[in-house]
């Protein structure tokens, strides 16, 4: 019952229907009004239900309930009958899900809860958005993203990565055969698990300045159709529009009919918004402003609250890039400033600004417990490393169903459980020492205490811990071991460095060649210790220790708030 913990509404007495044998339930046309659809009895736990005819069994209604909110749920379990009702198959799948996670094995026999249920998620779009800068997720590891998102009621994907150049850089040219048939094959199979496919395009990026889109006239807006259709063709009718992370002067010639880049934007996305329209039933399009970040009006964003068609979502990542906050206040006054819907596009734990000297092994924290009310969807934006990614998203996931009862500590025991027993029980120091990131810095004020008073036995015993659970993670035999080993190794060979420097015998060159190594955890014990054993001299700690950890351009939250307006 631990994944269970997020239930909305759950009512029990605590009465139980025992069965000796597996649960019978009676699932046919006079039970299920979704009759249309066949499949329900597959998704039963088949360890724990049977299927059957038999006049003893349990009848299981599955009904359509409009009142239902969507992807939510109404599960009823009483003595003689079981009830599901929802308002499309997503919440049905969902109820039967839970079904399964309700009952309890005990004294031989199978033991079914009489409970009462509720349940429906904060946000009607909880996902990926795979948006990051640098080596693309393999289409190998995309294929297993449909059972892996399934499984923590995530429902849709969007396909950003910056480095395919036909998402940016040659958005105006068709996907050749073989790479479109990759693409293909993965919407199909997030297509099984009812999850969204948005496919994003960034038409306002341009390597050079001349090749910038041209907003007046017709050429670039039928390249950009012909490529939209490329997608339509195989049946996507969502839609990302994506202006982040690029110059938004106008040229000379666009500044004329225009005059600002919001109202370019806007006539942007309303033209791609009214093509969509003309060519699909229905479709969603969400548009990612060039001011994506920050908080409250603008007059880019004015101009695109007057002008853009107002069922054109937004997204904003909250008062940064990535935001160690994002508050009730923050998200209230942009949907104010934009007064849309938004969607939340999350940067964790993306680490790409990193250029590859970081990973996060973290829960999604400092979000609001009601940003549902504000938002219509949540994404997370993963990192480079697929399975790293994957105990953030678990945490991602719990928020977005239920926003209000998220519990950030227990749902960081769940992920890292999920990618394995032995990798929670052995990983729990490194996991520890590298957990600072945006949103936390961790125990950082402990280890500036522990080099201030110089304790050496204390920094000893940490890096004894630190050094055996990083070994002992090496010895796991799972994907997530396999993108971790640089970090596993650094910490290794930095304990053994630190044990030199508390005994007086680190050699110069052979600190400097251990600084070679541009892997850096989340701790900065170690940091703390080279500047107060004057290791390095300013210079050369700028250089090997302070640049290669990057710009603190995030860390802005203990200093800074935006003013309330």
């Amino acid at each position: 019952m631990k994944d269970t913990y997020l239930f909305r509404n759950y009512y029990s007495v605590d009465s139980y229907v025992a069965y000796t044998g597996k649960i019978p339930l009676r699932l046919d046309g006079r039970t299920i009004t979704f009759k249309m659809y066949s499949d329900f009895a597959n998704l039963l736990n088949g360890e724990f239900f049977t299927v059957s005819s038999d006049p003893d069994a349990v009848p299981t209604f599955i009904h359509y309930d409009e009142n239902i909110k969507y992807d939510g749920y109404r599960l009823d379990i009483r003595k003689n009958e079981i009830s599901i009702d929802a308002r499309n198959t997503r919440g049905v799948r969902y109820a039967i899900d839970t079904l399964n996670k309700l009952v309890v094995r005990k004294n031989g026999k199978l033991l079914l809860p009489i409970a009462l249920l509720l349940d429906y998620p904060s946000f009607e779009f909880r996902g990926i958005i795979e948006g990051y800068y640098g080596e693309p997720w393999s289409f190998q590891e995309r294929m297993t993203l449909a059972d892996f998102m399934d499984s923590l009621r995530l429902n849709t994907y969007m396909y950003a990565p910056k480095s395919d150049p036909y998402h940016r850089v040659k958005w105006h040219q068709l996907y050749p055969d073989d790479l479109f048939k990759q693409i293909i094959a993965l919407i199909n199979k997030l297509k099984e698990k009812e999850i969204n496919f948005f496919y994003c395009i960034s038409p306002g990026y341009a390597e050079n300045p001349d090749e910038r889109f041209r907003f007046l006239g017709d050429e670039d807006y039928q390249r950009l159709f012909v490529k939209l259709d490329q997608l339509i063709s195989v049946g996507v009718n969502k839609f990302g529009l994506l202006m982040d992370d690029i110059d938004y002067q106008l040229s000379p010639k666009d500044k004329l009919v225009f005059d600002r880049p919001g109202i370019a934007h806007a006539h942007l996305a309303n033209r791609i918004n009214k093509y969509l329209s003309e060519r699909l039933v229905n479709h969603t399009l969400v548009l990612c402003p060039t001011e994506y970040s920050q908080i409250g009006s603008t007059q880019y964003r004015n101009d695109l609250k007057e002008l853009l068609d107002k069922n054109i979502y937004i997204f904003w990542t909250g008062d940064n890039v990535c935001a160690e906050a994002i508050t009730e206040r923050d998200i209230k006054q942009t949907r104010a400033a934009y007064d849309r819907e938004l969607f939340i596009w999350d940067n964790f734990p993306v680490s790409d600004f990193t250029h590859g000297v970081r990973e996060y092994i973290a829960p999604i924290r400092n979000r609001a417990a009601n940003l549902g009310d504000y938002a219509i969807g949540y994404l997370i934006n993963p990192s480079n490393n697929y399975y790293i990614s994957q105990v953030a998203i678990t945490t991602m996931a719990h928020y977005a169903w239920n926003n209000a009862k998220y519990d950030q500590e227990k749902s960081f025991e769940i992920a890292l459980e999920k990618v394995g027993a032995d990798f929670r029980r052995v990983g729990r120091d490194f996991i520890a020492h590298n957990f600072p990131s945006v949103l936390s810095y961790g125990n950082i004020e402990e280890e500036k205490t522990m080099v201030e008073k110089y304790d050496k036995a204390a920094i000893n015993a940490y890096y004894r811990k630190v050094a055996a659970s990083a070994a002992e993670l090496s010895r796991l035999d799972l994907p997530i071991i396999n993108e971790l080993k640089p970090w596993l190794e650094r910490t290794i060979r930095e304990a053994e460095i630190v044990k030199k420097i508390l005994s007086d015998e680190i050699k110069p060159e052979e600190l400097r060649e251990f600084l070679a190594d541009n892997k850096f955890t989340g701790s900065e014990l170690f940091d703390f210790l080279v500047k107060k054993r004057g290791l390095l001299n300013d210079e050369e700690y700028r250089e090997l220790i302070d640049k290669r950890r990057g710009g603190r351009w995030y860390r802005v939250f203990e200093e800074k708030r935006w003013p309330v307006k």
